[in-house]
């Protein structure tokens, strides 16, 4: 099999312009077929030598791995034009039946060993033009959702509601593999990033009233041991709040490091961070910034006289009405919380990623929560009950002015055409993968969990093609 899927791209890679720099049918081949020994090999004798020294061959190998499981098989369709250094292929994927572009970037010199691989949602995606009730909506997500769950390419909870009316809600998968413990609706799932959003609502809380300002410095608030010594009197609340005060990101050589133990408090991370250099002059570029985000939440904690976690746990949690929300300890016996999973390059089995994050997240990120508390939170914040509408509004609107990315708020991903607009954010991390998205229009809201790495893409991308032809 492994030789006749290796002929056949050899043949459409037939071009004599790209016959002896053509990465896509090896690529392929090992992907479709690769067990994990045969994965490290092609890894470490393809991809650059560079990126490799800069990441290490178990995270490039553990990108690969995960990616195998949550597509399977890639039927390759045709041979794209290359666009720069980059191999494009169309090719659909087993485990979904969704297509996509396979992007191959590849070194300028030779020997053009690749730098990195993705798997591309097409620009101009094939929608259905036909329209669907709410039940055949349900039907198809269940469907879709289940067929990824046997193929262990999905574990987690999925909501779709339309304002408070929930059309579906299922979880999938195992919270626990050990004890062969399933996840239900109401499983807390690690959030990664998705932290982000209550941060800034915090933050934006105390501006509003009052008691902080944008254009406040950061050094009013924290001490200057925190930070590097060049230009970080510079750095403003508005900065940290949109990503542009060139501060970096904590999750460096020394927490990998480090005993994961000590972080219960926002005082643990000061080593990590104080020890880095800007990565450009405050205000002039953007960088998304974790050591940003947590800086923010000492400045929550200075200006409110609480702790960050008690803060958002009496304005925003209470407030949302999210009683299964929280920061909690990994360590301490909390019921209903989902362990995460992901392959390494060192097992052929699942790998639980307890030991690779800190015990208690942090304003950037590493909180949990349920299907119906995100729902919750996020018709507590169009409903106006965190914040006014004026700052609700602000904090879901881009921030171009500001040097920010033109995808990015308060602490809000901002997406979508003028008339379908579709806020939130995501959460990343080894063994986490989550999304939040509001449909500001036409009043959707989507919550996808899971416990698994690299798994929401095409749950998400299925969830918006159904959601637009329901519009129709």
């Amino acid at each position: 099999m492994k030789t006749f899927l290796l002929i056949i791209t050899t043949l459409l890679y037939s071009l004599p312009s790209l016959a002896n720099k053509a990465l896509a049918p090896t690529f392929i081949n090992v992907f479709n077929e690769g067990p994990r020994l045969e994965v490290i090999d092609y890894v470490s004798n393809n991809m650059s030598e560079n990126v490799i020294e800069r990441f290490g061959i178990d995270a490039h190998v553990g990108v690969f791995l995960n990616s195998q499981n949550t597509y399977g098989k890639l039927q390759l369709i045709k041979v794209l034009p290359p666009e720069g250094n980059n191999e494009i292929v169309e090719v659909i994927s087993s485990n979904n039946k969704l297509k996509y572009n396979l992007i191959i970037n590849k070194e300028e010199n030779p020997p053009h060993k690749f730098n990195y691989f993705t798997l591309q949602d097409p620009e101009s995606q094939e929608i259905p033009k036909q329209p669907i009730s709410k039940q055949e909506l349900k039907k198809a997500l269940s469907s879709f959702i289940n067929n990824l769950a046997a193929k262990d390419a999905f574990s987690g909870s999925v909501l779709v509601a339309k304002g408070r009316d929930i059309i579906y809600q299922d979880a999938v998968g195992y919270a626990n593999r050990t004890w062969n413990e399933k996840n239900k609706i109401d499983t807390r799932f690690a959030l990664g990033s998705i932290n982000k959003m209550f941060t800034a609502i915090a933050a934006l809380q105390l501006i509003e009233q009052g008691k902080l300002k944008f254009e406040d410095k950061l050094i009013q608030y924290v001490d200057k041991s925190w930070l590097p010594k060049e230009h970080a009197d510079l750095i403003t609340i508005r900065q940290l709040m949109t990503h542009t005060s060139g501060l970096g990101n904590f999750f460096n050589d020394e927490f990998n490091q480090s005993n994961k133990e000590i972080y219960r408090d926002l005082a643990a991370y000061k080593p990590l961070i104080s020890k880095s250099e800007l990565l450009f002059k405050p205000g002039t570029r953007n960088r998304y910034s974790n050591s940003g985000m947590l800086m923010l939440g000492l400045v929550i904690e200075k200006v409110s006289g609480e702790s960050y976690y008690e803060y958002v746990q009496k304005n925003i949690y209470n407030k949302a009405n999210m009683p299964n929300s929280g920061s909690f300890e990994l360590d301490s016996v909390t019921n209903n919380l989902a362990s995460g999973y992901l392959k390494r390059s060192y097992s052929n089995h699942w790998v639980d990623s307890r030991y690779t994050r800190a015990v208690k997240g942090s304003p950037a990120g590493g909180g949990f929560s349920t299907l119906e508390d995100l729902h919750n939170f996020s018709l507590a914040l169009t409903e106006f009950k965190l914040l006014s509408k004026a700052f609700t509004e602000d904090a879901y609107s881009e921030k171009t002015q500001y040097n920010s990315a033109f995808w990015y708020g308060y602490g809000f991903s901002v997406s979508g055409e003028p008339n379908n607009r579709k806020v939130g954010h995501g959460g990343a991390y080894l063994g986490v993968d989550a999304r939040l998205d509001i449909y500001l229009d036409s009043g959707f809201i989507v919550v996808i969990l899971a416990n698994q790495s690299d798994v929401v893409a095409p749950v998400r991308r299925k969830i918006d093609e159904l959601i637009n032809r329901y519009n129709l």
